[in-house]
């Protein structure tokens, strides 16, 4: 993450770039990712770099499935550690098309003062 924010800011050529505020994230509930452990990891590494102290948001993002057997098509409301069956019919037969992601939605950078 810290990387692709880094090369993102070096290849739009962005000048007197002071500092990364905000970073806004979209994660699939399916990564199963503890978001306070993800935000300490980034506040270590990205120690002397432009994203320090950057503030992280979160939005989750529930999971997309497909049933394979009475063909269901929607959002899971709750995820049961990694036990996931179909809403409608109860099968543990699915499809998942979304819930895995992690995307950096977008990032807030101030700039120096000329």
């Amino acid at each position: 993450m810290l990387n692709t924010i880094l090369d993102t800011v070096k290849n739009h050529n962005f000048k007197n770039v002071k500092r990364v505020s905000k970073i806004n994230l979209e994660i699939g509930e399916l990564t199963f990712i503890n978001v306070e452990q993800l935000k300490f990891a980034f506040e270590v590494i990205s120690k002397s770099t432009i994203c320090e102290g950057a503030e992280i948001e979160v939005k989750f993002i529930k999971p997309y499935i497909v049933c394979n057997h009475c063909g269901y098509r929607g959002e899971l409301d709750t995820v049961d550690d990694v036990i996931i069956s179909c809403p409608k019919c109860g099968s543990p037969s699915l499809k998942i098309e979304g819930g895995k992601e992690f995307n950096i939605k977008n990032i807030t950078v101030e700039f120096e003062e000329e």
